[in-house]
């Protein structure tokens, strides 16, 4: 017998898979593989018959397990291919030979998915053997991307000098966690305090990557060398934490650093971790919560036994209020809220304060006790009062939950029958909120004529059907499964009283609350009305059902059927919601969809089948395809329409390709379309392989802008990107430049660098190539060239004389990963003393841009750079150098000299906020800033002018500003600033003219949280006889106490504020009555605090007992 011929096995091959579903294909391709024998002619054949044969030869290859065949095409251009073959690489065992030669000269795409799978294999030999000449030939950030893959050893020896150029943070930390923590560690200590910030805003995924496998290490990071604010990547990982060490975050917690990590930023589960485990510092943190109302989270985060006793730890040294926190009282058990109630409506009573506020305390108390206060309150003549007497009524006895004393409450209500809409609303909302299996059948009379009688009031409101209908709902979830049937009953006819149908049920997510089978009970007793409505063609309440119950709708015939139909006998709008929920399970999928095209073959159109058709049934899409669409009831007769090009495309035959491009054709060629509509046709043109890339260069040059660069920019998105780059390039200098370069940078992405260098070596040296053409060619040099090869062609497009500066700049800008060649340093020499636009790129990198061994000599460049005569220039130039100051020890000098030297009067603001950043960051900035301050208040008042017209004390001016910027960083910056402002502030008392600033930098900067808090320092400063100063000082002081974040010392202020007004002061006096303020306010008066402000009242300073009188601890 004759075996056939390689082409005709093909045919064959080819034959029996076109009218196949794709998933039937892939199978029956495999099974022939199996059975054929050489595969490789085959293969080989199949690779002349375009994308689609391509791609199976390369899955025939690996069903065949052809290895060779699998490693050649590891590097192919086609993503189909190349990602196919690489997932079957490792299961092959194709050989790391392959992945070396595919990497030479390859395109950024193919470079990077090779990468990704040698790490992503645990090939590390291969790893270590990359890395090193990957870093030399493409960069730290390429080399950056095989750490993960690499061993131990290679991973410590590169790790510190990549560290800047890491994105994967995830996949290192995975595999070399210890390795990644330790240098992160070595790196933040030894940055100064001021740069921290920085360090936390660049490596905070970093940091949160590591913290699952070292939470402990990463807190005692945070505690010793944490950040003003703890980064958001790092709050996220509050769970970890609290597991390793709940006492250590819940003294975190109480610090300013972690004042935005709130109850919503923790979540229910690490509070009840937190609250669970016992530890001291849950009392302090308690009361920290009490004033943003947080404490009823943290007390329902314990078990209900617990609860007490942390309320009443909290609640200790706390004066006693006549305000009602329902919220606290809500969470607490119902003896221990009964036993604060009454003491609160005790103390509410004697106060005299309103009957509501009583009564509401009095709520919480047991039914018997307080229900016929309660009754009365409700017959009231206001119907203000009968609407805030009833939600109490019923809320009382819900929370004791005896269901009998919530029918009585139910037959009460039926007097609200004559009531005014609001009080009615107002009772039904209480009554929606009450928990629904409170409710039994002999409720069901009740709630029948509360119902009717809300509906059928002539007043009746849209918020009281919304109510009423909300607390039916609330009833058919609770006692749907196995519950009361008149209930039920009740429920749904109160939805059908409301709405007119039963459609706007929603019963929540059963699937989750119900044991296995109980759905099937839902079902039976919801059935008389899902039949009913489905008589009528109302389906709602079965939609409700299937949605409610998730995926176990598959298994549940009778509602399946239902489902149908609705398919078949609903409305429009009733078969787009009945085929979503039909289709929903996966088995029965794809048999569906082909029952509902016979139905309704216009049905194609619908997402829900859409879907299936283009991805898995396949051989249904010929109907759509046609040259006449399925028109019917959802496509309506001569809308122009086509089967919408995604990816899934390739799933396709190539005849239904072929079918797909002509519709899109027509559709970009029909002049009677809307402008978009053609030239979205145009571009999904270009997810067709083999023919799409064809239609849209016809477009290419239309005259139509629009359809013309809708075309231009699909051009990169093509099956072949990178056939169009000299295209796209050769437009640079056109009007098309706007588009075409930038769809060239995305098919730069998919092109072999040898072809790359050309092409953009034309771009740069091209006379007619406009400016933007030129810049983006630079930027893709930089980044998409090997190093050696990048370097020289930025270079050499700086120097070629004429290069317009905007080109220069963007050389100058792309310089940071190109370092290592000294052509790179000499541009930025030359930058760094020309004109204005090139010295500012120069100024864009910042140190955490660059590996540490290269700082210094680039702060250098900025330290030149800041010489400039442009005004503009020169304030970028000082802000930046304040950054580079721990790589540059001149750069505090020059930023005093340009704050000191009064004849300079454009830049002093920039170099004062820069001197201020470098005081942090280094002693010799604070050495400089000190010098600074003692120049300019030693600046003689007869040597400047003098409320003079164009000028007014320049030095003293400019001393204000620097105080000022000091003041302003105890907000920003506190920790990292307080020990340079302290010490200007010591400075600056030095002089009597500038005893102001230097109160306003001590109360600033003064260390609430200290023992002692050091307040004898700050009268120290301000001194006597200057009663507005302390005035201003102590108002300052109270404020920041007031808004305080972490727990302070009440204790220590405490002994503090008797000491200060025993002194006897003026400034002591108003300090004293500044904590007293404060601290009393916040703590509600307790009798410490409520002691010393009575010993203020009688103060020998007439200004502190003014002050202390106008304080109330109680109001009349």
């Amino acid at each position: 017998m004759v075996s056939p011929t390689p082409q005709q096995q093909t045919e064959s091959l080819l034959h029996a898979l076109d009218p196949l579903p794709h998933p039937h294909r892939m199978r029956e391709l495999a099974a022939r593989v199996r059975e054929t024998t050489p595969l490789r002619p085959l293969l080989e054949e199949l690779e002349t018959r375009g994308t689609y044969g391509r791609q199976l030869a390369v899955v025939a290859a690996s069903a065949g397990r052809d290895a060779g065949f699998v490693a050649a095409r590891i590097a192919d251009p086609d993503s189909f291919v190349r990602g196919h073959a690489l997932r079957v690489a490792d299961s092959l065992g194709v050989p790391d030979s392959a992945f070396e030669t595919g990497l030479a000269d390859a395109c950024e795409t193919v470079r990077r998915d090779l990468l990704r799978a040698v790490v992503a294999s645990g090939r590390t030999a291969l790893a270590d053997r990359l890395v090193d000449t990957l870093r030399e030939e493409w960069g730290d950030t390429e080399a950056a991307r095989l750490l993960p893959g690499c061993t131990a050893g290679t991973v410590e020896r590169l790790l510190p000098g990549l560290l800047h150029a890491v994105g994967a943070w995830t996949a290192l930390a995975k595999r070399h966690p210890q390795i990644l923590l330790g240098v992160l560690e070595e790196q933040l200590a030894g940055l100064p305090p001021a740069l921290r910030g920085t360090w936390w805003t660049r490596y905070g995924h970093a940091v949160a990557a590591v913290t699952p496998t070292a939470p402990a290490r990463v807190l005692g990071l945070l505690e010793r060398l944490g950040p003003t604010r703890v980064p958001y990547e790092l709050r996220c990982q509050a769970g970890r934490f609290a597991a390793a060490d709940p006492g250590r975050v819940l003294r975190l917690l109480l610090t300013p650093a972690w004042a935005d990590v709130g109850l919503r930023t923790l979540g229910p589960a690490v509070l009840r971790r937190l609250a669970r485990s016992g530890r001291p510092e849950l009392v302090d943190y308690g009361r920290s919560l009490v004033q943003y109302g947080g404490l009823p989270a943290l007390l329902e985060a314990l078990p209900p036994g617990r609860r007490k006793a942390l309320y009443n730890a909290v609640d200790e040294g706390r004066g006693g209020s006549d305000t009602v926190d329902v919220t606290v009282l809500g969470v607490l058990t119902r003896r221990h809220a009964a036993d604060v109630a009454r003491e609160s409506a005790g103390r509410a009573r004697e106060r005299g304060a309103r009957w509501t506020a009583v009564l509401l305390a009095e709520s919480f108390l047991p039914v018997a006790e307080v229900r016929e206060r309660l009754l009365a309150a409700t017959r009231r003549p206001a119907a203000e009062d009968r609407a805030e007497a009833w939600p109490l009524l019923i809320r009382n006895a819900a929370r004791w939950g005896d269901p009998a004393a919530v029918t009585a409450v139910l037959r009460d209500m039926e007097r609200l029958r004559n009531e005014q809409d609001p009080v009615r609303s107002a009772a039904l909302r209480a009554l929606a909120d009450t928990r629904a299996a409170l409710f039994t059948e002999d409720a069901a009379p009740h709630l029948d004529r509360i119902a009717a009688d809300a509906v059928e009031a002539r007043d009746s409101s849209p918020e009281t059907r919304r109510r009423l209908s909300a607390l039916a709902v609330a009833v058919l979830r609770e006692h749907a499964a196995g519950g009361s049937r008149e209930l039920v009953n009740w429920a749904l006819r109160t939805l059908v009283r409301i709405s007119g149908h039963t459609g706007g049920a929603d019963l929540g997510l059963l699937d989750r609350s119900l044991r296995r089978g109980q759905e099937h009970q839902v079902f039976e007793a919801l059935r008389p009305w899902i039949e009913a409505g489905a008589e009528k063609a109302d389906y709602g309440l079965a939609f409700a059902l299937a949605r409610a119950v998730g995926r176990r709708a598959a298994g549940m015939t009778e509602l399946q059927e239902l489902l149908w139909q609705a398919v078949r006998y609903g409305d429009d709008s009733t078969v787009r919601t009945a085929v979503d929920l039909w289709l929903e399970p996966p088995a029965a999928r794809d048999e569906r969809v082909a029952r509902v095209l016979t139905h309704e073959p216009s049905a194609a159109v619908l997402p829900a089948v859409l879907r299936v058709l283009v991805r898995r049934r396949t051989d249904l899409l010929d109907g759509l395809l046609a040259e006449t669409p399925p028109f019917g009831r959802f496509l309506t007769k001569g809308t122009p329409w086509s089967v919408p090009a995604t990816a899934d495309v390739r799933r396709w035959v190539p005849r239904q390709q072929a079918a797909l491009l002509r519709q899109l054709a027509a559709l970009a060629g029909d002049a009677g379309l809307p402008a978009y509509e053609r030239a979205q046709a145009v571009a999904r043109a270009a997810c067709v392989p083999d023919g799409g890339a064809g239609l849209v260069r016809r477009w290419t040059s239309s005259s139509d802008v629009v359809l013309a660069e809708a075309a231009l920019a699909a051009l990169s998105r093509t099956d072949r990107p990178a056939d169009a780059l000299p295209e796209l390039l050769a437009l640079a200098g056109s009007d098309r430049a706007r588009v075409a370069v930038y769809a060239a940078t995305r098919a730069s992405r998919y092109a072999r660098p040898s072809d790359l260098a050309a092409r953009l070596t034309e771009v740069l040296t091209a006379p007619d190539a406009k400016v933007t053409g030129r810049k983006e060619a630079v930027r893709l040099a930089a980044a998409r060239l090997p190093v050696p090869r990048a370097a020289r062609l930025v270079a050499e497009t700086y120097a070629r004389p004429g290069t317009h500066p905007d080109v220069r700049a963007a050389c100058v800008a792309r310089t940071a990963g190109l370092l290592a060649h000294e052509e790179i340093w000499a541009l930025l020499r030359d930058a760094a003393g020309a004109e204005p636009v090139l010295r500012a790129a120069v100024l864009r990198v910042t140190p955490f841009d660059l590996p540490a061994p290269r700082r210094e000599r680039y702060a250098a460049l900025v330290r030149e750079v800041s010489g400039t005569g442009d005004p503009e220039t020169a304030d970028l130039a000082f802000a930046a150098l304040a950054r580079w100051t721990a790589w540059s020890p001149e750069a505090p000098a020059v930023l005093a000299h340009a704050v000191t030297d009064l004849s300079e009067r454009t830049t002093w603001h920039a170099a004062a906020r820069g001197l201020v950043t470098a005081a942090s960051a280094s002693p010799e900035g604070a050495l400089r800033l000190r010098e600074a301050l003692r120049t300019l208040a030693e600046t003689p008042a007869d040597a400047e002018p003098d409320a003079e017209e164009g000028r007014d004390r320049p030095a003293r001016r400019r001393l204000a500003y620097l105080a000022a910027c000091l003041g302003d960083g105890a907000r920003t910056a506190p920790a990292a600033l307080r020990p340079t402002a302290l010490d200007a502030s010591e400075v600056l008392g030095e002089y009597d003219a500038h005893v102001p600033q230097a109160a306003a930098l001590a109360v600033a900067h003064l260390d609430l949280t200290a023992v002692p808090p050091g307040l004898d320092r700050l009268s120290a400063v301000v001194g006597a006889g200057r009663p507005v100063l302390a005035g201003r000082i102590a108002h300052t002081l109270r404020l920041r106490l007031q808004h305080q974040e972490k727990q302070v010392d009440a204790e220590a202020l405490l002994a503090e504020a008797v000491r200060l007004t025993g002194h006897g002061g003026h400034t002591e006096g108003l300090l004293a009555l500044a904590v007293v303020q404060a601290l009393g306010g916040r703590t509600d008066w307790p009798a410490p605090w409520r002691e010393r402000l009575r010993a203020l009242r009688r103060h020998p300073c007439a200004d502190v007992r003014d002050e202390a009188l106008e304080e109330t601890t109680a109001h009349e």
